[in-house]
């Protein structure tokens, strides 16, 4: 696959009415990735319940493809965590809620 976007398993998760963003990060994100790196993304989410976000993972983890997958809630993060930082610097819009 030549994009992130092509991959079933983004389709799934912006199906779940309670996530509002999805972004790449890491090399992906910041675009000096090889082949067969890593998928990093964060899930924006603050309304969403453990029920919900148990959703998500079962996704991640039958997502259709070999690479590893790093899925971190972004709601969760403290302000002063570094990787917070690091996606707010370095992140791809993957998805955004429509707000009608």
């Amino acid at each position: 696959m030549n994009s992130i976007t092509e991959y079933s398993f983004l389709t799934n998760l912006t199906k779940l009415p309670f996530i509002e963003e999805i972004w790449l990060f890491g090399s992906r994100g910041r675009g000096d990735n090889h082949e067969r790196a890593d998928i990093d993304i964060a899930i924006l989410c603050p309304n969403a319940n453990e029920d919900d976000w148990h959703q998500v993972l079962d996704i991640i983890d039958d997502a259709d493809t070999l690479l590893k997958i790093d899925c971190v809630r972004f709601d969760t993060l403290n302000d002063d965590d570094k990787l917070k930082q690091n996606i707010i610097n370095f992140k791809k819009i993957l998805y955004k809620k429509c707000l009608h």
